[in-house]
């Protein structure tokens, strides 16, 4: 597969999952096992962007590590939040 039939493929995919994700927003009770769906579509898509949209192969390897930890990083964030929601309120408004 050329490069333009692997980003217009990328593109599509980006497309379904952004699609897939609001119907799924708007279609289920929230609870923690969508959470864990949307960090991995999160995920999922970083992933896609960062491979083929940022050109990531060709980056120094200490961009690459970092965008790799952010990449998987914030799915990680949004699965904390969601476990531990009210007593990083709490925390977060103590500060304020």
């Amino acid at each position: 597969m050329n490069d333009i039939r692997k980003l217009d493929f990328a593109w599509v995919m980006l497309v379904l999952l952004s699609v897939s994700g609001a119907g799924l927003g708007g279609a289920i009770e929230p609870g923690f096992g969508v959470t864990l769906v949307v960090a991995a579509v999160m995920g999922i898509k970083v992933r896609i962007v960062c491979a083929y949209f940022m050109e990531l192969g060709t980056a120094s390897r200490r961009i690459r590590q970092l965008m790799y930890a952010f990449c998987y990083g914030m799915p990680l964030l949004v699965i904390l939040t969601s476990l531990f929601g009210p007593s990083l309120a709490r925390l977060t408004g103590a500060l304020v």
